[in-house]
């Protein structure tokens, strides 16, 4: 540089300071910038490009399944397929939207106008047809191999699907999920959190294309899979109380119904159907009428039925005696502005024929004896005024008591009129009356498993409460046996070689708009309990506004009852079946007897056990307070026992008691006195409470 020009050399320093300064400045710049990013702003822009890559995979776990009482599945989830798209993946590839989508839509049964639309959206992701058919999954795979460019774009996945294999069996109690697995209906939705257990979340790698590429841990682990929910449900029984009912409601053309099967011991529930009904596989297309749970959402007055509790109250509380005369007032009774009156004329009944004629007027004398406090009571010592508590949604709670009663309200209300109650709650009503007078809370649910069999949840029978007193309990089985029998108000529920015990119910239902009854519409129903002597199931039938004049509970309800009872009772081996005469011990049944004074013993019998399925070795001696004499006899006598008669009338006392077993003489004294021990008949009367007749 020194031979170099002086103003030259000064001007090639000058560029070669600048180019150093530009440099120095620019590496600084560099360093700066390189710390800034990868030291300072590192681990973000790490975070982002992980997010580019990886994916975060979210596996819903295998929902988990549902079991009838016997482990026979009532729903499951099995695999199915479903039809996904990556519209942005079909534009870089150039394929022809219109004609696959047109192609794909009349495979699937889709309009092809909604098809075309989505495959042309700018998304990455687009659902066209979930929960497909076998054969729309093969069409499918059938038109896209010929369009192999739209492979990575349209695709046939695999994804969880319930399954509920007996269709509308039970679909009330079951529920739906919906689209997503969720319940929304029945114990699917009541418990979603078990059964659907707990969402794997996996990372996964994806390329460009937002393919998976590589993922680990795809297959669930116990601990996320569903847990399984057993009920106490018997799907044989459901499905005879289905289809009975179904037969019932669709014949009268009544709106709906219910019938509920339950095991008075223990409060278990091994039917409850309604109707109409829905295909849980099928939710999209059910209508809102047809998936209500009747049985626990249908609020109704009950009617007659609630003159077993009635009746049953006052006895227990010594109000009434079982062989007292109850004035009925030759079938027209006035108390304020309210005339009552009875569809039979009768004068002077006992508590046994106001139940077996099912008197308005009798029942009403005798509600009116216990006074509005005393019957608010009796109704909730049987659980009437609150939630069963059954682990099922929409439950309604039959409200009364918020109020005094008046007299004319008391009177009603006692033979089931301005009361509203639901038929869960006749069945653990009645259930009481079958179970020696213990009050057992409904059971549905009995356990929760998890996906390992491990015991998460547990559902014993309720040790119950005292309803009334066990003698009452078996007094009043004892009187609603005359309902079935001859003379009765529900012949029709009577069932060849058992006794049945039971009550007819026929209501007429509020006006939708304005006050009082609307005369053409009535609710039917039946409810009662068999064998009567030793009590297997309870069964509940509500039939709602049955069409046409023939609209009685005995008409509508009493043959469902009948039907189902004795078809559930030889199911559960209780009941042989009859077309000759059936042999029960040593006693004869002719077919279509309907009465334990039907009985025909052979001669030189010298014992005769009634079959109870309990390997008992001898019988027990029934209740027959109230009884007459005659009947007394052939009660005795369907049993293998004999009378001891003293007195006339009807039995006030008898020994052994009821429920005890006879001695080796199998002999039962009985005592029987003129008005079951009144010596002149004791009116209940409406204004002084228990008088004398004048």
């Amino acid at each position: 540089m020194n031979n170099l020009e002086p103003r030259r050399a000064r001007w090639i320093k000058l560029r070669l300071g600048i180019l150093v300064t530009g440099m120095t400045v620019g590496f600084v710049t560099l360093a700066a910038r390189a710390h800034e990013l990868q030291v300072r702003q590192g681990s973000h822009l790490r975070d982002l490009a992980e997010q580019q890559y990886e994916r975060e995979v979210r596996q819903r776990p295998r929902r988990g399944n549902i079991f009838d009482r016997n482990h026979t599945a009532l729903a499951s989830t099995v695999d199915g397929y479903s039809v996904t798209a990556n519209p942005r993946s079909l534009r870089r590839r150039g394929v022809d939207v219109v004609a696959l989508g047109t192609r794909i839509a009349t495979v699937l049964g889709l309009p092809a106008d909604r098809v075309v639309e989505d495959l042309r959206r700018d998304a990455g992701f687009r659902w066209i047809k979930r929960h497909l058919l076998p054969d729309e999954v093969s069409q499918v795979r059938a038109a896209l191999r010929d369009y192999p460019t739209a492979i990575e774009g349209l695709q046939v996945i695999v994804e969880p699907h319930r399954y509920y294999p007996n269709r509308e069996l039970a679909a009330h109690i079951i529920g739906a999920v919906d689209i997503d697995g969720q319940g929304i209906e029945g114990i699917e939705r009541q418990f979603d959190t078990q059964l659907r257990g707990n969402d794997q979340r996996l990372r996964g790698v994806r390329d460009a294309m937002g393919r998976l590429v590589f993922a680990e841990g795809l297959t669930p682990s116990d601990g996320s899979a569903g847990a399984d929910v057993t009920l106490t449900i018997d799907k044989t029984i459901q499905f005879i109380a289905e289809r009975e009912l179904g037969a019932m409601v669709r014949s009268s053309e009544a709106v709906g119904g219910s019938v509920i099967v339950t095991s008075p011991a223990t409060g278990e529930i091994l039917a409850m159907a309604s109707y109409p009904t829905f295909d849980p596989n099928d939710i999209a297309h059910s209508s809102a009428e047809g998936r209500r749970n009747r049985a626990v959402t249908d609020r109704f007055e009950p009617g007659s039925t609630m003159k077993i509790f009635t009746v049953a109250g006052a006895l227990d509380a010594n109000t009434i005696q079982a062989g007292q005369l109850i004035n009925c007032y030759g079938g027209t009774f006035t108390i304020g502005d309210r005339t009552i009156h009875d569809t039979h004329v009768d004068q002077w009944l006992t508590p046994m024929q106001v139940l077996a004629r099912s008197s308005n007027i009798g029942s009403a004398q005798i509600g009116l004896a216990l006074g509005a406090d005393g019957l608010e009571r009796v109704f909730r010592r049987f659980g009437f005024g609150e939630r069963t508590g059954l682990p099922v949604p929409g439950e309604a709670r039959a409200r009364f008591g918020e109020r005094r009663w008046y007299d004319v309200e008391v009177a009603t209300v006692a033979f089931g009129q301005g009361i509203g109650v639901t038929s869960v709650q006749l069945a653990q009503g009645l259930g009481a009356i079958a179970n020696g007078g213990r009050l057992v809370r409904p059971l549905l649910v009995t356990r929760v498993h998890d996906a390992g069999g491990a015991l998460i949840e547990e559902h014993v029978p309720d040790a119950g409460r005292a309803a009334i007193d066990p003698r009452t309990a078996r007094l009043i089985g004892e009187m609603l046996t005359a309902v079935t029998e001859e003379g009765g108000t529900g012949t029709a529920a009577a069932i060849p070689g058992i006794r049945v015990a039971g009550k007819t119910g026929t209501a007429q239902k509020a006006r939708i708009h304005g006050r009082g009854y609307d005369e053409n519409r009535w609710v039917g129903s039946f409810i009662g309990f068999a064998p009567a002597e030793r009590p297997e199931i309870v069964v509940t039938v509500i039939i709602d506004e049955p069409a046409g004049d023939d609209h009685q509970g005995n008409a509508v309800a009493a043959p469902v009852f009948r039907r189902v009872t004795e078809e559930t009772l030889r199911y559960l081996g209780r009941l042989r079946r009859t077309g000759g005469p059936t042999q029960i011990g040593a006693a004869t049944v002719r077919p279509g007897a309907t009465t334990s004074a039907s009985l025909t013993l052979p001669v030189n019998t010298p014992s005769i056990t009634l079959s109870s399925g309990d390997g008992g070795a001898g019988p027990s001696v029934p209740s027959l307070v109230g009884m007459s004499a005659r009947r007394a006899i052939a009660t005795l006598a369907a049993q293998g026992l004999e009378a001891e008669l003293s007195g006339a009338g009807t039995v006030v006392r008898q020994a052994p008691l009821a429920g005890e077993s006879a001695g080796p003489d199998r002999r039962v004294q009985v005592v029987l006195e003129p008005g079951g021990g009144a010596p002149r008949p004791t009116p209940i009367d409406a204004d002084a409470g228990v008088s004398e007749s004048p």
